[in-house]
């Protein structure tokens, strides 16, 4: 790392704006060929040796904190009570993969094929899965695997066995977990053993992002950068916000020439010879963009910014997984992380325990996910007729750049293959709640969501101030099919608890509370009052063609420019099935490999 003046002293090949989990990815690829140069501005810190980065077990405890999360608040959602809703993004080196809850999971084929069928040759599952491989060295099943967990060994066909990602299954699975699976296939839904192979529909256990070695988070910082942060032609500037992309004055297309950002108050200009890279993330890339002068004329100029390329798909096609939490108060015997909250003074015997890489603290809360496809949540063929024609009407009603997307949608919709919705039980009451929990009482928490919401939002900047936080609107519900879909979802979930062999430990529901009322009226009032979102914003910046709100080409180059790069999670044009950690890794992979071959 190096001072500011060190910093803008050099003229570099390549700028990466954002050190998070693309970013770090892109750098450390190109900074493989010794005869380039690669600068790396970060908005946050380098979090070296944290306890709340570092051991899983305490995924979650950096979030609202502002060292670690942005914090970012959204409108009031007008479809949803008015309620703000949080938007954690990662802040710091490495971005959102040292916060998040470690869940290393992929799309289903379908949906990466989708992207291609959207107007982007080579971006398909065959393309995908090279890449997702690329990033990751998988761990065989744990010695102390109980045959019971079903845990299936990697087949390299499918799983990566070299790249700078850790995987492995979870060292700590709750008691818990056996009776869900086997409760989930009581209710039909299959059993899936790997569903790394394109197929992730079903019962699982899923990977996370640990090095089994350390029983610690495996993430960009210390895979990608650290590794290589001896490298003399690898420069990190951290602390540092970027405020706009610089442009040679009258180039068409516009040729970036330097970044401009702020540090300790002071403004400063880094120049490049190649190509900028904008890796800031699906909330933050477009607005970086919007200060540059690209985006929507309309919005620009209201913000007293001259317009350099009038892309209104800039912060526009925004999506992501909305979820509600039901919570039933379990059997006092069951082994949960209730204690966390209600008995703290056990946690330093865990700590100790940890030392020597036992005890819940090795792993994230959850082992057992389900993906499940609509035909086992919906109540009957009758509620599918009608969500088959609220999907029909969206599509028939969607402006033409969008009517692509929402008929792959309809078609997932109806799919018996595809995981319309996740399900995740969490073992113990999970805090997100404005609910409190009893003291001595033990729970479980089912995290009830959508995956592939017709309902789409934006972001744009709220001033021409850098230091201002954007305009976060993800219009939750205005679609009224993705409340419907969540109802459904909701309610399966308590068919879950209801079924055995979870059956024979539940005491009661505590949240929605029976006396709130049963009704689908209720419930929904319930959804309104207490969904979240699950942190997997995407579409900001889509590839997709311009003409169909597209703000890159296949490329990853920014529309009515000659060397800005996107490479993030906005540039998805549609939200994927599950947690979209190691495909953002792939696509950081892919994009390193296209700008290599543009310049060799």
């Amino acid at each position: 790392m190096v001072t500011p003046e060190e910093f803008t002293s050099r003229t570099f090949d390549y700028v990466v704006v954002g050190g998070g989990t693309t970013g770090l990815v892109v750098a450390a690829r190109l900074s493989e060929d010794p005869s380039v140069t690669v600068g790396v501005i970060e908005a946050g810190e380098w979090h070296t040796n944290v306890p709340g980065v570092d051991i899983p077990g305490l995924a979650g405890s950096t979030l609202f904190n502002p060292n670690f999360d942005w914090a970012f608040p959204s409108v009031p959602q007008k479809h949803a009570n008015n309620r703000v809703i949080h938007q954690t993004r990662g802040k710091g080196l490495g971005g959102s993969s040292t916060i998040n809850f470690g869940a290393f999971h992929r799309g289903g084929a379908h949906e990466y094929d989708a992207i291609e069928a959207l107007g982007n040759p080579g971006w398909n599952w065959q393309e995908f899965l090279k890449y997702l491989k690329k990033v990751e060295t998988t761990a065989p099943v744990p010695a102390t695997a109980k045959p019971e967990y079903k845990l299936a060994s990697p087949d390299p066909k499918w799983h990566g066995a070299s790249g700078p990602i850790h995987k492995t299954y979870a060292t700590h699975i709750a008691a818990l977990h056996v009776p869900f699976g086997d409760a989930f296939n009581a209710l039909g839904v299959p059993r899936n053993a790997d569903p790394y192979d394109g197929n992730n529909a079903g019962i699982m256990a899923m990977y996370v992002a640990i090095d089994p070695k350390t029983a610690t988070r495996s993430a960009a910082a210390n895979a990608y950068y650290e590794p290589n942060a001896g490298r003399k032609n690898l420069v990190l500037l951290t602390n540092a916000l970027v405020s706009r992309i610089v442009f040679e004055t009258g180039s068409q297309p516009l040729r970036a020439t330097g970044v401009e950002f702020l540090k300790d108050d002071k403004k400063y200009v880094v120049s490049v010879k190649k190509e900028v890279i904008l890796s800031a993330g699906a909330l933050q890339s477009p607005q970086i963009l919007e200060l540059s002068g690209i985006g929507s004329k309309e919005i620009l100029s209201k913000h007293g910014i001259e317009t350099l390329v009038d892309l209104p798909g800039v912060g526009e096609n925004l999506q992501d997984h909305p979820y509600v939490p039901t919570t039933h108060e379990i059997d006092p015997s069951n082994d949960t992380l209730d204690f966390v909250w209600d008995t703290p003074e056990v946690m330093p015997q865990h700590l100790e325990l940890y030392k020597s890489q036992k005890g819940f603290l090795t792993s994230p809360a959850s082992a057992v996910y389900a993906f499940v496809p609509t035909k086992y949540f919906a109540p009957n063929s009758e509620k599918i007729e009608k969500w088959k024609a609220m999907a029909a009407l969206s599509v028939e009603e969607a402006p033409p750049a969008l009517k692509k997307q929402l008929e792959l949608q309809l078609k997932w919709l109806l799919d018996p293959s595809s995981g319309e919705a996740e399900l995740i039980p969490y073992p113990g009451f999970f805090l997100g709640s404005a609910l409190k929990p009893v003291p001595k009482s033990r729970y479980s928490t089912m995290m009830c969501s959508v995956m592939h919401p017709f309902s789409r939002g934006s972001v744009h900047i709220s001033s021409a101030d850098p230091k201002a936080p954007p305009t976060i609107d993800p219009n939750y519900f205005s679609n009224p099919l993705d409340m419907e879909l969540l109802l459904a979802v909701l309610k399966f979930a308590f068919k879950v608890y209801d079924t055995s062999p979870i059956k024979e430990t539940v005491i009661r529901r505590t949240a929605p509370a029976p006396e709130e009322g049963t009704s689908d009226e209720a419930l929904v009032e319930y959804i309104k009052g207490n969904f979240g979102c699950v942190f997997h914003p995407v579409g900001t910046a889509s590839m997709l063609p311009r003409e169909d709100g597209g703000v890159v080409d296949p490329e990853l180059k920014v529309y009515g420019t000659a060397n800005v790069r996107i490479v993030d999670a906005s540039i998805l044009p549609l939200e994927m099935t599950g947690h979209i950690q190691s495909t953002v890794y792939a696509l950081g992979e892919k994009a390193a490999d296209i700008i290599k071959k543009h310049y060799a």
